[in-house]
């Protein structure tokens, strides 16, 4: 199934990539790293990541085409339909609880995983550059919806 979707996957990719640099800085040569760059123990956090995310997908998708559905049956067009859905939730699929777990739950596995320079891995990287990376359009699509990470940082600039 084709997630149905209101904006530009191009601009969500970026919007998603450049969040993160704006609460804790980035370096360019850690955020270019590649899947087959990065440690066992990432690639391995990748495997469970892509697998996770595609469950989740092939239950949002659904639940998401059926919230755009149910407001057609309230006498929208599809067009309106699909506003109305995403002015009730901005992120659309990506507001499924499962997706927002799940990139909440691999976010901070990421940064456990990462020990010192040569062995990290930003997780903006993980779960949203490698999949651009392996082609996996359609969860692109679904990661590009989220208007912001759900992820936090508390007092002592940790994620949270």
């Amino acid at each position: 199934m084709a997630l149905i979707t209101h904006f530009d996957t191009d601009r969500g990719i970026r919007r998603l990539l450049r969040q993160p640099s704006c609460v804790e800085p980035r370096d360019a040569n850690i955020a270019a790293r590649k899947l087959t760059q990065s440690s066992g123990r990432h690639q391995d956090l990748f495997d469970g990541y892509l697998e996770d995310i595609q469950t989740a997908y092939e239950i949002a998708a659904p639940w998401w085409a059926d919230t755009v559905k149910a407001q057609q049956q309230l006498g929208l067009n599809r067009d309106e339909a699909i506003r109305a859905a995403f002015n009730k939730r901005a992120a659309g699929a990506a507001a499924h609880g499962n997706v927002v777990w799940i990139v909440r739950n691999y976010w901070l596995d990421c940064c456990d995983a990462s020990n010192g320079p040569e062995e990290t891995v930003y997780p903006e990287t993980l779960l949203l550059q490698w999949l651009i990376d392996a082609k996996r359009k359609e969860l692109v699509r679904l990661i590009a919806c989220m208007p912001y990470w759900p992820i936090g940082m508390d007092e002592n600039r940790a994620w949270c």
